[in-house]
């Protein structure tokens, strides 16, 4: 009777190389990647600073606008005919159809009130325009020269806290001066803007938030 032939090995040592060859190939070309879902936001986003950029727009690009707003006296004449065609003429629409004036001019202060002063406006026959000197709110600064687009803004929370800057710069650098030196029958030189409104009966035909103002006393 012939011996049995013994049992073969397990082969133990291919299996190890085997696995450690495999172990290699995955950590080197893994087969899934952990990514985030939602990838950083920019720095620039992140850093979006609104009194910056209502600082650069009141410094850079609102004075080199000034002579593109509309004569405040040729406004007045407009406005007298017919105030949807002044609106229609001189104003600029934004948003939802609302519309604002960008005006400059001069004219003599005949009025002092609580929180305006009324101006007699230069070659406008008698007609009057108001300059607010009170607290400034809403978007007629922002909007009112048609220079900023919400769209160039990170968000419209951004784009509004851009106005409400430069509702602060108002307050803080032109109203001072403003109530300061506008005494009757001192002569103001202005720009401002203004929502696209009909006049008040009997009342200025428009009332102004000034961004520049220059005063000379009463001779």
């Amino acid at each position: 009777m012939s011996p049995s032939n013994p049992a073969p090995s397990f082969p133990w040592a291919r299996l190890a190389g085997f696995t450690l060859a495999g172990g290699a190939l995955l950590w080197f070309f893994p087969l899934w990647r952990v990514v985030p879902l939602v990838a950083p936001a920019p720095a620039a986003a992140a850093a979006f600073s609104p009194a910056e950029s209502a600082m650069r727009f009141w410094t850079e690009t609102l004075p080199p606008a000034r002579v593109r707003a509309v004569d405040a006296a040729v406004l007045a004449s407009a406005l007298r005919r017919d105030p949807a065609e002044a609106a229609r003429l001189h104003a600029r629409a934004v948003g939802l159809g609302t519309a604002y004036f960008h005006v400059r001019g001069r004219g003599r202060v005949v009025a002092v009130e609580r929180n305006v002063i009324v101006l007699a406006l230069d070659g406008a026959d008698g007609a009057t325009f108001a300059l607010k000197t009170g607290a400034i709110f809403g978007n007629v600064v922002r909007d009112g020269p048609g220079l900023l687009d919400m769209n160039s803004f990170p968000s419209l929370a951004d784009f509004n806290a851009v106005s409400a800057e430069l509702n602060r710069l108002v307050e803080e650098r032109v109203l001072p001066d403003l109530r300061r030196l506008a005494t009757m029958g001192a002569r103001i030189e202005f720009v401002g803007c203004a929502e696209a409104t009909d006049p008040a009966p009997g009342g200025p035909l428009l009332t102004l938030i000034p961004v520049f103002v220059e005063a000379h006393p009463a001779r």
